[in-house]
């Protein structure tokens, strides 16, 4: 027969997760490192298998929706289809390609308008800086071929592919939403928890004959 030993006087088992409670940093470390890399945020407090999981998972959804509809998915508020800052006159409107030389910068003079023009990239940026990269490499193939040309180095995919993309690449930012949300609340219980280790009763002393 298997018996098992007996815990010595003093002693109580901690839970089991008392080591990521001991060793897990603050919610809002743990919420930035899930935005800047998928899965970080859960290898912090411990959990890799989890982190690897999540991380991979949102990464190769967001590459399908980059190989899907291409690099210009990703399509940054503020600027036009040839990369260019969208500039607006005193009067509020647009100004042509070809009068770039002053006004304002949409984005800072009508965000909020700019930003509802393209709400997919509210998605698609909870990725944080893979997002902030891949859109720089946007818009550098949205430039035009040559000086004054129409035509952008690489072209937008056609309507359903690019709808498709967009899918893919929004739902990997709302999947990696829900891991940095779930991962800081798991980092705040943990710091939250108190492991109390009550001795056990010692025995009485025999007594004397």
């Amino acid at each position: 027969m298997i018996t098992c030993p007996e815990t010595p006087p003093g002693y109580s088992i901690p839970p089991v997760s008392s080591a990521n409670a001991n060793h897990a940093p603050s919610p809002p470390i743990v919420a930035v490192a899930a935005w800047a890399l998928p899965g970080l945020g859960y290898w912090l407090i411990g959990h890799r298998v989890r982190g690897l999981t999540i991380g991979i998972t949102v990464l190769l959804m967001f590459a399908a929706g980059i190989l899907i509809a291409g690099i210009r998915v990703i399509d940054v508020p503020g600027f036009n289809d040839q990369g260019e800052r969208v500039l607006l006159d005193n009067s509020g409107n647009t100004i042509p390609n070809g009068l770039l030389s002053s006004g304002d910068w949409a984005l800072k003079k009508r965000p909020f308008y700019e930003v509802a023009n393209k709400p997919w990239f509210v998605a698609q940026v909870l990725l944080g800086p893979i997002t902030i990269v891949t859109a720089d490499i946007s818009l550098h193939a949205a430039e035009p071929t040559n000086p004054g040309s129409i035509y952008s180095k690489v072209t937008k995919s056609h309507a359903r592919l690019w709808e498709i993309g967009t899918l893919y690449t929004a739902i990997a930012g709302m999947l990696n939403l829900l891991a940095i949300i779930d991962s800081s609340f798991r980092a705040g219980r943990y710091q939250s928890m108190t492991t109390t280790v009550e001795p056990s009763p010692q025995p009485p002393a025999p007594e004397a004959a």
